[in-house]
C-alpha cells in the first residue's frame, strides 16, 4: 500500500480499515492520535493551531507495514494547511 492510502483512509474515518485509534494528546490547540491499520502500519496524525508550529495537519508514519513492499520508511507522509 501507497503512504497515501493511509491519510486518505484516516481522512475518511474507515473504521472498518483501523485496527487502533489511539489519542495521545487532547488540548485546545493541539491534537495527536496514533492509528495502527490491519497490516501492521502505524500512523501518527497531529493537528495544531497554525500559530503554533507553521503547520495545521501533518501524518507521520511511525511503522512500516508488513509485509513492506512499497519500501516505506518511517517519515511525514503529508502535511496539509489551511
Amino acid at each position: 500500500m501507497k503512504a497515501a492510502e493511509y491519510v486518505q483512509m484516516i481522512m475518511r474515518d474507515e473504521t472498518a480499515k483501523i485496527v487502533r485509534e489511539t489519542p495521545i494528546v487532547y488540548e485546545n490547540a493541539r491534537i495527536e492520535r496514533e492509528y495502527e491499520f490491519e497490516d501492521g502500519a502505524i500512523v501518527r496524525y497531529e493537528w495544531q493551531d497554525l500559530s503554533i508550529r507553521g503547520f495545521n495537519h501533518r501524518f507521520t508514519l511511525i511503522k512500516p507495514p508488513e509485509p513492506n513492499s512499497e519500501k516505506l520508511s518511517a517519515s511525514v507522509i503529508e502535511t496539509i494547511d489551511y
